[in-house]
């Protein structure tokens, strides 16, 4: 043992460096031997933070994640076509009801226009009433042509609510 103690003692630096040396491969080979971790893409169910998880968990979680927002993404884009389809159906009442203002506008001033004639051609005495047949003609074609388009106005939009019911009940055809 006493000889022992003078090697040591005569070898301390190189004793001193091979435990050194000993400890470092320790320690190394447990850091290599050790997973990588990192924190996980999926919150605890009660608000906490994401566990540590290795390589292979947090390709599972990333698959995982993809596949909602996939799933989101085609809800998402269900809802943007019902929405479209919304814009459209009161884009095209919008112009149905302008229109239908414009030919009521341009039927109230044929009339305003007829009778403003048939008032001037009266105070002159210059009224013929066989020149009052053209007249009525037009005033009844007028108001046929306002009734016709007053009617395809109303199927427009049946057939529009139509659409627009079916749409809503079937989002994804």
């Amino acid at each position: 043992l006493h000889r022992m103690f003078q090697w040591l003692d005569h070898n301390r630096w190189l004793v001193i460096s091979l435990v050194i040396f000993a400890v470092v491969l320790g320690g190394a080979v447990s850091v290599v031997g050790c997973k990588s971790t990192t924190a996980g893409l999926i919150e605890g169910v009660d608000g906490t933070p994401p566990v540590q998880v290795d390589r292979v968990e947090f390709n599972r979680q990333a698959a995982t994640v993809e596949k909602d927002l996939a799933i989101r993404r085609v809800e998402l884009d269900g809802q943007i076509a019902v929405f479209n389809e919304e814009v459209a159906a009161f884009n095209s009442r919008v112009e149905s009801g302008l229109e239908d203002l414009d030919e009521q506008d341009e039927f109230r001033s044929e009339i305003l226009n007829t009778i403003g004639l048939v008032a001037t051609q009266a105070a002159e005495g210059s009224l013929n009433p066989i020149s009052l047949i053209p007249l009525g003609i037009g005033l009844l074609g007028g108001a046929l042509g306002l009734g016709i388009s007053a009617d395809n106005r109303r199927k427009d939009r049946v057939i529009t609510d139509l659409k627009k019911t079916t749409v809503s009940a079937h989002p994804g055809t």
